[in-house]
C-alpha cells in the first residue's frame, strides 16, 4: 500500500505513541494532535528521529475550530487524509447519584462530541477525495479508514462509571453510522475496544499494586496488554488486509469479555 496520511489523536498518551510508532513502519505520513503540546511534541520528534515523517498541531477536540485547525494542518502539509486513528479518550468515574449535569456535559463533550467532529471531518474529506462513487463505489476510497478507540465499559457497566459507560456505547455506535456512509466508497469506520492495558484508559482505574494484582486477576490470559498489541490492532484495521471489515469492534482485553463473572468467582 501506498504511503498514507494518518491523523492520530490523543498522541501524547502512551497509546497514542505507540499508535504513531507502528505507523511510522509503514512508511505513513502523520499528523499527531493533543491536548498536551509538550509531550506531543516529544512524540513527533522520537518518529522523525526513528525515520518517519510526523507533524503535530495542539487541539481540543470537542472544539470545532480546533478540529478545522487540524485537517488544515493536515492538508497543507501533507495534502490529503487517508486514515483517522481517534485514540483520545475521556474518563470519569464518580457514583451515579452524585454524578451532576455539567459532569455529564463535560464527558460527552470530549468523548462523543470530539468524536463526531473529528469523523465527521475525516469522513468528509475521505469522501471528497474519492469522488463520486464509481460502479457502486468499489475501491474509490480503499485507503481510507476510519479507528476509534472506546473501553470495553462500551458494552459492559460499572455504577460508579455511568456517562463514562455511556459515551463509550455511543462512540461505537457513531463508528457503525459512520461506517455506512463511507461504505459506498470503499472506505471503512471501525472501533478498538480495550481493558487492561497499561497506560491507555487503564492508568485511571489501576493506581496501586492492589488494584494491578486485581486487573490481572480479572483477565483470563493471566497479565496486562501493552499499548503497541493495541496499537498493532488499529494498524490491521486502518490496512489492506481488513478491506472487508466495517462497522465493527475489535476488543484487545486479554479475554476479559469472554469469560463469566461466575467463572471469574470460581477462579476459572
Amino acid at each position: 500500500m501506498a504511503s498514507r496520511t494518518i491523523i492520530i489523536t490523543g498522541a501524547a498518551t502512551s497509546l497514542g505513541r505507540s499508535v504513531a510508532l507502528r505507523f511510522s513502519k509503514s512508511s505513513d505520513k502523520l499528523l499527531l494532535t493533543d491536548e498536551d503540546r509538550e509531550q506531543g511534541e516529544a512524540v513527533k520528534e522520537e518518529v522523525i528521529a526513528k525515520g518517519g515523517q510526523a507533524t503535530f498541531i495542539a487541539a481540543d477536540l470537542h472544539e470545532a475550530l480546533d478540529v478545522h485547525n487540524v485537517m488544515a494542518e493536515a492538508l497543507d502539509t501533507y495534502d490529503r487524509v487517508d486514515v483517522l486513528a481517534h485514540t483520545s479518550n475521556y474518563f470519569y468515574s464518580a457514583p451515579f447519584l452524585e454524578t451532576s449535569e455539567s459532569d455529564f456535559d463535560e464527558v460527552m463533550d470530549r468523548n462523543v462530541r470530539a468524536a463526531f467532529l473529528i469523523n465527521k471531518a475525516v469522513a468528509r474529506q475521505i469522501i471528497k477525495q474519492a469522488g463520486p462513487p464509481d460502479d457502486g463505489g468499489v475501491d474509490t476510497a480503499r485507503s481510507g479508514a476510519i479507528v476509534n478507540v472506546v473501553s470495553n465499559e462500551a458494552v459492559t457497566a460499572n455504577a460508579d462509571d455511568a456517562i463514562f459507560a455511556a459515551s463509550q456505547g455511543a462512540v461505537v455506535q457513531l463508528t457503525k453510522a459512520v461506517a455506512m456512509t463511507l461504505s459506498p466508497y470503499g472506505a471503512r469506520a471501525n472501533a478498538v475496544g480495550l481493558a487492561g492495558v497499561k497506560g491507555a484508559l487503564d492508568e485511571a482505574k489501576v493506581k496501586t499494586p492492589e488494584q494491578r494484582k486485581a486487573s490481572i486477576e480479572v483477565t483470563p490470559m493471566g497479565r496486562r496488554g501493552e499499548p503497541k498489541e493495541v496499537a498493532s490492532a488499529i494498524h490491521f484495521l486502518a490496512a489492506e488486509e481488513a478491506s472487508f471489515i466495517t462497522g465493527q469492534v475489535l476488543f484487545v482485553d486479554g479475554g476479559r469479555l469472554a469469560v463469566s463473572k461466575a467463572a471469574l468467582a470460581e477462579g476459572f
